[in-house]
């Protein structure tokens, strides 16, 4: 895969949800049984945010309970969304420019994985030449 390619071609498994309704303790649990940084924040009708291992960080720096706490009450809901088609180096200056590790791949402005700035990153070096 190179730079140029669409940034679609780096999603593989299916994306990583959960409801808003779950804890942040759920969250914590499901981030580390997935093994990702991000879960897509989802009620039947739409995606309603993002949560991150950040999020959930931020949350136990803030005295929160993790069993309380409500996925809602916690989660991004400004989600940054690229089309699959846009190239792996259009994704990774999107990242850079908003200052975040994950980004949410969409098709037809539904959403189809999630990469992040590791899987963009091994990607860009592939493309430098070795010194």
């Amino acid at each position: 895969m190179r730079p140029t390619d669409p940034v679609g071609g780096l999603i593989g498994a299916p994306v990583a949800t959960i409801r808003p309704t779950a804890t942040l303790q759920e969250a914590a649990e499901q981030l580390a049984a997935d093994d990702v940084g991000l879960l897509v924040v989802v009620d039947p009708a739409d995606v309603r945010g993002v949560i991150s291992e950040r999020d959930i960080v931020l949350a136990i720096a803030d005295h929160l309970d993790l069993n309380d706490e409500r996925v809602r009450d916690s989660a991004s809901t400004d989600v940054l969304k690229v089309e699959e088609s846009v190239s792996v180096r259009e994704a990774a200056q999107a990242m850079t420019d908003a200052g975040i590790r994950h980004l949410a791949v969409s098709r037809n402005d539904v959403v189809t994985g999630v990469v992040s700035i590791r899987d963009v990153l091994a990607i860009m070096l592939e493309d430098v030449p070795a010194s």
